[in-house]
């Protein structure tokens, strides 16, 4: 199948299949004239992958999963060590996280700024919040690498 196929079955861009690629983590065969070849064995296969990336493994530690989750069971030992290793990457960031509101909150009391609250008047609804929407933080930094 052709990688717009390949997309369409998935959900994947075709910019992510391409970068899975670059990454070794597919590897489509080529037609005579170099278009991408993809087999039906890939589908579930991009699926892992995803399902990797969004339990926040980076491209090069899902390198090292594939080749084990093609049989967890002979595998159990490397699979258990990267869960293990994620949750308490993650178990540190959740931990940094929450020490990071309390210093906000902190901060917020020492400058005497009271938590944003809005009144409801009965049968009235809320008031309209005049709260400026936060910057969007990237947390991309703090995913496992």
């Amino acid at each position: 199948m052709k990688i717009g196929e390949l997309s369409t079955k998935t959900g994947v861009s075709v910019r992510s299949l391409r970068y899975y690629e670059q990454q070794d983590l597919l590897q489509p065969k080529r037609t005579s004239a170099g278009h991408r070849s993809y087999s039906p064995q890939d589908e579930p296969l991009v699926r892992q992958i995803q399902d990797l990336f969004e339990a926040g493994f980076c491209s090069s530690v899902i390198r090292t999963l594939l080749p084990a989750l093609s049989n967890p069971a002979g595998n159990r030992d490397l699979l258990q060590a990267s869960l293990n290793a994620a949750q308490a990457r993650l178990e540190s960031e959740k931990e940094s996280v929450d020490a990071e509101l309390r210093k906000l909150k902190w901060l917020g009391d020492q400058y005497g700024l009271a938590p944003d609250t809005h009144v409801t008047l009965q049968n009235e609804g809320h008031d309209p919040s005049t709260t400026p929407q936060a910057t969007a933080f990237d947390h991309r930094n703090r995913r496992l690498r």
